[in-house]
């Protein structure tokens, strides 16, 4: 009788953890498949009206009215960031874009310039 009573006591609190271990790693994995901002780098091309980069196989357009981090550290909202002034050699730059997803259609868009490390 004491082997029942003790069997129905343990049972709820295994159901409870293996609630819990279930939880966690469900929320893990649908953490890991949510994608968030990713920092990359790479060389631009800069001309007067476009700006690209290549990084880690993709091509990225810059828009010119991106948020960018100056050399002094001032966070600018928008703007064309001064690290890519139009030039005929690529500069090298760091940036955080987002991946972008409407239907079949998925890009990734450039939110953010850091121009804090760039020469």
């Amino acid at each position: 009788m004491e082997r029942i009573r003790t069997l129905v006591v343990s049972l709820p609190r295994m159901a409870l953890g293996l609630a819990i271990v279930v939880a966690v790693a469900a929320g893990f994995a649908v953490g890991s498949w949510r994608s968030g901002p990713a920092v990359h780098a790479g060389m631009a091309q800069s001309a007067e009206g476009a700006i690209s980069v290549e990084s880690d196989g993709w091509w990225y357009g810059i828009p010119f009215d991106v948020a960018w981090t100056d050399r002094q550290n001032s966070f600018h909202e928008r703007g064309r960031p001064v690290c890519l002034p139009p030039s005929v050699a690529p500069i090298p730059v760091t940036f955080t874009a987002v991946e972008v997803s409407t239907g079949a259609v998925q890009w990734r868009q450039v939110v953010w310039v850091d121009c804090r490390t760039t020469p």
